[in-house]
């Protein structure tokens, strides 16, 4: 088990939410660290996505969205793929000899 003080402004918004919604404060925090650990590993994934350490698919894999959604919200985020149209060319045509055999 994790001991650890929770700070003030955790319990002026459990407070505050209490006011409207009668949540039980485990629960309340059990979802703070799930949605903080979701927003945790997405800044992650991007970071190592936007320095080369990881594919976009393992980036998609880790913050557990599609490429898609993962190429997205790179895109929103102002992070372009460091492929190049040779890189693309190149794949393509590899793809395209797979079909053709």
């Amino acid at each position: 088990m994790i001991d650890m003080e929770i700070p003030q402004k955790v319990h002026d918004s459990f407070d505050f939410i209490k006011k409207y919604e009668p949540i039980d404060e485990n629960y309340m925090l059990q979802q703070v660290l799930l949605y903080g650990i979701r927003d945790l590993e997405q800044e992650m994934a991007i970071k190592l996505f936007s320095e080369g350490k990881i594919t976009i698919s393992e980036c998609a894999k880790m913050t557990e969205t599609s490429v898609g959604e993962i190429m997205e919200l790179l895109a929103a985020r102002g992070v372009r793929s460091k492929i190049t149209i040779d890189d693309f060319e190149e794949g393509l045509s590899n793809a395209l000899d797979i079909f053709r055999d």
